[in-house]
């Protein structure tokens, strides 16, 4: 039997074509794409994963979709595989904070019972700021160059702030699924419907952090303060929580991911180094706007408890 009639058969689909062979098909319910997994436990813990999340009713999310004998993975001859509704139309954030706030604080109390992984919380150090910029080719443009180095002053500085607040203990990190961006918000039927990244389980706030400063920067400074009040209201993230998010987005991730690209683009392509350095300032503004924005609010919350 062939992948495509098996998967026929498994999901009880009366009609499917592939639309990209192995990957996505059509059929009478809709289109399906299929996800297949190397790592077993991986894919065991997004399951579980998916299905905490699902539970809660927080909204539609691209959960596994069950196979006539009611399981949520199949085995074929090329290994195990979960299949998938896909919805294309993004969601619109604008008024609608309380879903897409709903989906947040329910992924981080989902987060802080998740078990079964071996996930660490990402560090940064200021010799891993150093070592980017050693790795890069020695024929790198000088002005390239002299931007990474003043940059990197900068990057330092913002490490030693974000190292000034408090850390929360490890084992009281949330394990999420990676935030990825404001595009795993898709819409149907009117409804928020929520793509997860099935990537490797992260510990902590980093993914967050960088999901509300996108957020920020797309809603500008009083809607992220209503989203932040819509999180908020769920009760489910505390100061130390909340701290934890603004010491994870003072960090300079953008410098190591833009050094990396820089180097992995070559010291014959100045232009396209110029082109990351461009992206990464625009981050670096949408960062210290998140900061300021953010740091305020917190200030506010401490405010209005100790009245």
């Amino acid at each position: 039997m062939g992948e495509l009639e098996h998967l026929k058969a498994a999901y009880g689909f009366t009609k499917g074509d592939w639309i990209v062979p192995g990957e996505k098909l059509n059929t009478e319910r809709g289109i399906k794409v299929v996800r297949r997994w190397a790592n077993t436990q991986l894919m065991n813990w997004h399951i579980q994963w998916r299905e905490s999340v699902d539970n809660r009713g927080l909204c539609l999310i691209n959960r596994m979709i069950r196979t006539a004998d009611g399981d949520m993975a199949l085995l074929d001859t090329k290994g195990w595989l979960t299949l998938h509704d896909e919805v294309t139309s993004l969601f619109s954030y604008e008024n609608r904070e309380r879903d897409a706030a709903a989906l947040v604080a329910g992924a981080a109390a989902v987060g802080m019972k998740m078990k079964g992984t071996d996930a660490k919380r990402p560090v940064m150090t200021e010799k891993c700021l150093l070592d980017a910029v050693k790795k890069l080719p020695s024929d790198t443009d000088p002005v390239v160059m002299s931007i990474i180095k003043k940059t990197l002053t900068e990057a330092v500085a913002r490490l030693g702030k974000a190292e000034t607040l408090p850390a929360m203990a490890e084992e009281d990190l949330p394990v999420m699924d990676p935030f990825t961006g404001l595009a795993q918000g898709r819409e149907v039927y009117g409804q928020l419907f929520w793509t997860f990244s099935g990537r490797e389980p992260e510990k902590g706030f980093r993914s967050m952090a960088g999901f509300l400063k996108e957020y920020s920067g797309a809603a500008g400074k009083k809607g992220l303060i209503v989203f932040l009040d819509e999180i908020d209201s769920f009760e489910v993230l505390s100061e130390e929580h909340y701290l934890e998010i603004l010491r994870e987005a003072l960090v300079p991730w953008e410098f190591i991911r833009t050094a990396d690209k820089i180097e992995k683009a070559g010291a014959k392509n100045p232009e396209k180094a110029y082109l990351l350095l461009e992206e990464m300032y625009k981050e670096w503004e949408q960062s210290r706007s998140f900061v300021l924005a953010f740091s305020e609010w917190v200030d506010g919350k401490r405010e209005k408890v100790a009245n």
